[in-house]
């Protein structure tokens, strides 16, 4: 099917590329890039949602200028994404005229509604990263059935570490320096393969069952080695008791995914696993680090206990919330 999609774009786009080859090129070229838009990330969500990557880079006079992250997967019919819930927009070349990036962007719009058309798919989901609403966005939200807000939870980067902590819940403080004075928090920056199974071995513990693919986990592993993602563990003396997995690109940084101890689920383990996270972006020149999406009753899908558990978690150590919008594309029968 990949072939025969390829194919159809590239009979009618001859400046499509399905060679990823310039993919870091044009991210080190970029005035922003977000996590999302990092092929390891792809690479990731393709193998969680056993999904196939289409991501596309746009040539202009042979040169790369654009580039859109994207996978299909199967819910229910072949469904188009970036994370597995939304298409993210594309990332330009910084400085290319204005011009051109309104026509590329038309064009990566129609690239779209032909993938869709090719894989017979029936709904878009897109959402916006930034805090600025795009063209991209603003394109599609023309033909839109739907629309609606998350909000999400996220540290100014910029700001001194005084400064951060002074956004922090009042009781985290005592909190972090309690878990900091008995535990060894550190990032994990030697023997990675035997630290990182231990973490996947720590996660499987805490939740009881395999929850993804043994690929996914060593997508993720390849990330941490190519300075993409670092790995916060906390230990009692020699035990593996807590540890959190961050993704990040040059300007921004995201909290993936963490395991903990059961046992000690009432111990501030990931306090101070945020506190070193939070310093290690800054170290990297990370602008921003978004925590993750608030819990909210009012979200189309209402959330469950744990999810409201983990939000009021990372709320504590916020220091600001943000809408972001998102957009649902019917594309007919």
């Amino acid at each position: 099917m990949l072939n025969i999609i390829e194919k159809a774009v590239q009979e009618v786009h001859q400046n499509v590329s399905f060679d990823l080859s310039d993919w870091d090129l044009l991210t080190s070229q970029a005035p922003i890039v977000s996590v999302f838009h990092l092929k390891s990330t792809v690479d990731y969500y393709c193998s969680y949602y056993d999904g196939k990557n289409l991501s596309f880079i746009i040539n202009e006079n042979n040169e790369p200028v654009a580039l859109l992250p994207l996978f299909i997967h199967d819910e229910n019919g072949w469904t188009l994404s970036s994370n597995g819930e939304g298409l993210i927009g594309p990332l330009f070349k910084k400085d290319i005229p204005r011009k051109l990036k309104k026509r590329l962007e038309k064009e990566i719009f129609e690239i779209v509604e032909l993938i869709a058309k090719e894989s017979k798919s029936k709904k878009i989901r897109l959402f916006e990263p930034f805090s600025s609403i795009s063209n991209w966005y603003l394109h599609w939200l023309e033909k839109a059935d739907n629309h609606f807000l998350t909000y999400q939870l996220g540290i100014d980067l910029n700001k001194n570490l005084e400064e951060i902590r002074l956004d922090f819940r009042k009781s985290y403080k005592p909190l972090i320096n309690k878990a900091l004075r008995e535990w060894k928090v550190e990032i994990c920056e030697d023997d990675v393969d035997n630290v990182f199974d231990e973490f996947r071995l720590l996660h499987l513990e805490a939740a009881g069952k395999i929850t993804r693919s043994e690929e996914s986990w060593e997508i993720q592993k390849k990330q941490i080695k190519n300075n993409e993602a670092f790995l916060v563990t906390v230990r009692d003396k020699t035990v593996l008791i807590g540890a959190g997995l961050f993704n990040h690109s040059r300007d921004i940084g995201m909290y993936s995914v963490g395991a903990y101890r059961r046992d000690l689920f009432d111990k501030p383990i990931g306090h101070a696993v945020q506190m070193l996270a939070i310093t290690k972006l800054k170290e990297l020149g990370c602008k921003v680090y978004h925590l993750g999406q608030k819990a909210v009753l009012l979200h189309p899908i209402p959330p469950t206990k744990k999810e409201i558990s983990i939000s009021h978690f990372k709320e504590g150590f916020a220091g600001f919330t943000y809408a972001q919008p998102h957009l649902e594309v019917h594309l007919g029968s």
